[in-house]
């Protein structure tokens, strides 16, 4: 679910944290709020990231990390953000909207409703109307029977996830730079939770991310094989393969990623890539194009260009 809240609330009601701040640290931040506000969110977060990393105890670096990866549809990487920004900024209302929608993304209704309805209880009015108005209604979906049921009938509420705990720790771990510990955290949250498909999809781009790949593909496919549907596992998994050189399982891997996500051009050049390397000429042009047709950000800029580069080296090949 996308939300309808507005840069806006990254500003408010937030302490300004200077300790430990660096000219580098401060341009970092600088770009990443110009990144904001370009949308440019995942751009944004590495920025903010950047500034945590070198001074862990900026609270308004890890709301904005936090808003960052929320917005670039990254809930799972913002939960913990979030709730490091409550750690140092215990009394504050603005994270707990921003959260109650990532845990409500990441499959934590109860968490969410929580999170939610306290951001209702204590937000101040009428400066925060526009989000306590939406948080309002995202709760009224939450807690309103399913037509034909009524209170009575209804089924018991999912509990939160026996992992959740252990996957939060992991994350943390990971972006402070603690690796291995991560991996180990991420593991126990899957044996907590077999069925943990963010704890398994966060582990598997770890595991790519410090080219150990062979284990990633392992993980990534326990993760499609657990849920079918869990749309960013299919896409962790066929770059994994690309990048292995087995191609027509990437494709695959791909093609069920697209049935899930028609509207996300990001597929489209991935496999337009594992079809050239299978020869499949015709069908890599197509996905290009597709490619092209879709993709509108201007981050992308460097995509864009090698998508026409093959392209080209398709119609000389003709």
């Amino acid at each position: 679910m996308k939300n309808v809240a507005a840069y806006g609330l990254a500003l408010l009601f937030l302490s300004v944290s200077t300790a430990h701040a660096t000219p580098d640290t401060e341009a970092a931040f600088a770009e990443g709020t110009s990144l904001m506000t370009a949308k440019r969110y995942a751009e944004a977060a590495d920025k903010f990231q950047a500034v945590v990393n070198v001074d862990p105890n900026n609270d308004l670096g890890w709301y904005q990390l936090a808003s960052a990866y929320r917005k670039a549809e990254k809930c799972e990487r913002a939960v913990p953000a979030y709730k490091r920004y409550m750690d140092l900024v215990p009394n504050m209302p603005d994270p707990y909207y921003g959260l109650g929608l990532c845990l409500l993304k990441t499959g934590d209704k109860p968490g969410a409703l929580a999170s939610l309805k306290h951001f209702v209880a204590v937000a101040p009015r009428p400066k925060s109307k526009v989000w306590i108005d939406h948080a309002t209604s995202v709760i009224e979906e939450l807690t309103t029977a399913q037509p034909g049921t009524d209170g009575a009938a209804a089924g018991p509420k999912s509990a939160p996830s026996p992992g959740n705990a252990a996957y939060v720790e992991a994350q943390l771990l990971r972006d402070r730079g603690h690796i291995e510990e991560s991996i180990v955290k991420f593991k126990q949250a899957i044996a907590a939770d077999p069925r943990h498909s963010a704890a398994r999809t966060a582990l598997g781009e770890l595991l790519l991310k410090i080219r150990r790949d062979d284990e990633a593909i392992t993980v990534l496919r326990a993760t499609v094989d657990k849920n079918a549907t869990y749309s960013l596992a299919w896409y962790d998994l066929a770059f994994a393969l690309r990048a292995r050189g087995q191609h027509a399982a990437a494709v695959d891997a791909y093609e069920h990623y697209i049935k899930l996500k028609p509207g996300d051009p990001d597929p489209y050049y991935g496999l337009g890539r594992s079809l050239q390397h299978l020869g499949r000429a015709a069908d890599a042009r197509h996905a290009f194009e597709t490619y092209l047709s879709m993709e509108k950000r201007p981050s992308e800029q460097r995509w864009v260009e090698s998508a026409e580069a093959q392209l080209r080296t398709l119609a000389a090949a003709k």
